[in-house]
């Protein structure tokens, strides 16, 4: 096998296995997440929407929620959050939008910001991806 096609074998396992990260995310936490979400995941792996830089999207799942719950604390909000909702974006530690995993192909998307003390709903979660690409 040349170095390059042995390259290539290598990023079509990696891609691959990111890949599966959500149905491990769905089989741990016992959430399901909608169709549009996990075909955006997978398209976001190869190309970050523009209008999203400076924004995390693909930190696990521990790590988004854990970032939206400091910053309730930071701002002494109730944590609203609870273990269906799935953070799935975070803005420079300010902002995060999350949606219910719970089986909903189209769910809500909800936004919070620092100071907010109580989250906005923003649009349907389909909406909401195709204004990002």
């Amino acid at each position: 096998m040349s170095l390059l096609n042995h390259l290539k074998s290598i990023v079509k396992d990696y891609f691959k296995e990111k890949g599966n990260e959500l149905e491990v995310l769905e089989k741990e936490k016992g959430i399901k997440f909608p169709l549009i979400y996990k075909e955006f995941y997978k398209s976001c792996k190869t190309s970050h929407p523009k209008k999203m830089r400076g924004t995390d999207l693909f930190s696990n799942d521990k790590e988004l929620m854990e970032g939206a719950i400091e910053l309730l604390e930071e701002d002494n909000a109730k944590n609203f959050l609870t273990n269906k909702d799935f953070v799935f974006m975070m803005h420079q530690g300010y902002m995060f939008w999350y949606f219910k995993a719970d089986g909903n192909e189209n769910p809500d998307v909800y936004f919070y910001q620092e100071q907010s003390l109580f989250p906005d709903k923003k649009t349907d979660l389909k909406s909401f991806l195709e204004n990002l690409t």
